[in-house]
């Protein structure tokens, strides 16, 4: 069954902000939408008999699937047997015949009880085809995968005792976990020119326990299809050199102290960078740090002709131990991406500070 237009606008709104989705849409009809629910509505008005919107929305559906936040693992394929085994798992997968996922994509199955019937941890290619960015075209395999995932929510008053109700009403919130069925979308990039397989995994507000669970998956599927991949490049020796650059903003970053002590510090309230705030100016300039295992980092892009800025966010979040082991950190998060293009520029900026 096809998803209803509501549907896909809610989608496109949670996956991009108001800002972007309505300069996409301005491409094919006016609106002066100040607020969502204007937006939104200007949208279902008019998309029912115009056929570029309709385009217009699809196109914005494959786009989001792929982009906003996403956990990303790289592998450098070298070897020209495996180059071979992936040009042909490129050319030659069969695509998924489940007829809820093939009407719905490229947006989420809507019908919560078809959702309910697909099978979980199983990966059912969408698409495959080819797509550039960054200069280089990648051969491109979309696959989607339904999870369960668990919510955490304030428990409705009507869940609740005479008793209960009134502690509720006494500035006391009681919260319950419940789980969620969720359909993922993960992407396999291949570009055989620079040796280079990228999977990128849908955060889609899971934890990155989970996430690395869904990579395991898409390892395990490309495994499948006799494609030997071999390790994730380990990108953990690239956080000091992120860190240094002069270039964007710090808004999280993990270090040991010189006695040891891990320490994770955000970034709050209107700060713009932690490298501008007291812990910089005094634990880092007074060598009270050791060194660093985590980081993340931010850079804004001005949009032409107007004031706004788009962000795209880097997070490399490693462990303390690391610093003293072998073990590596094999995937890093591309946050608030909107374009391909800055989905390159993140891989890329990780690679740059590589040794």
């Amino acid at each position: 069954m096809p998803t209803s237009y509501e549907h896909q606008i809610n989608k496109l709104l949670d996956r991009f902000n108001f800002h972007f989705t309505k300069s996409q849409v301005k491409q094919v009809i006016d609106t002066v939408a100040r607020s969502k629910d204007d937006f939104k509505r200007d949208v279902l008005n008019a998309v029912g008999t115009n056929t570029d919107l309709q385009n217009k929305l699809n196109e914005l559906g494959l786009l989001a699937l792929q982009l906003d936040t996403r956990q990303v693992e790289l592998f450098n394929v070298t070897e020209q047997a495996d180059k071979i085994a992936l040009n042909s798992l490129f050319a030659t997968l069969p695509l998924t015949t489940e007829q809820s996922i093939i009407d719905a994509f490229p947006f989420p199955v809507e019908n919560v009880s078809l959702l309910n019937s697909l099978q979980t941890s199983r990966v059912y290619p969408v698409l495959r085809d080819n797509v550039s960015f960054g200069g280089e075209t990648y051969k491109r395999i979309v696959a989607s995968v339904i999870t369960d995932r668990e919510i955490e929510e304030p428990v409705p008053a009507s869940h609740l005792s005479a008793s209960g109700i009134q502690l509720q009403n006494a500035d006391t919130t009681f919260m319950m976990k419940r789980r969620v069925r969720t359909q993922l979308f993960h992407v396999i990039y291949w570009s055989e020119n620079q040796s280079r397989l990228i999977l990128s995994v849908d955060r889609a507000s899971m934890s990155r326990t989970a996430c690395q669970t869904q990579l395991f998956i898409m390892r395990q599927f490309l495994m499948a299809n006799n494609v030997d991949h071999g390790d994730p490049i380990n990108v953990f020796h690239a956080i000091g050199p992120m860190y240094d650059a002069a270039d964007g903003y710090i808004t999280k970053v993990g270090h040991v102290t010189t006695d040891s002590n891990p320490v994770r510090i955000p970034l709050k309230g209107n700060q713009k960078c932690l490298k501008q705030d007291s812990y910089h100016n005094t634990g880092e300039t007074a060598g009270y740090v050791h060194a660093k295992f985590a980081v993340t980092k931010k850079w804004e892009f001005p949009v032409a002709n107007t004031t706004r800025k788009i962000d795209i966010e880097i997070g490399l979040m490693g462990h303390p131990k690391m610093l003293d082991t072998s073990q590596p950190l094999t995937d890093f998060s591309v946050n608030k991406s909107s374009r391909l293009d800055d989905f390159n520029f993140a891989i890329e900026k990780v690679l740059l500070h590589l040794p």
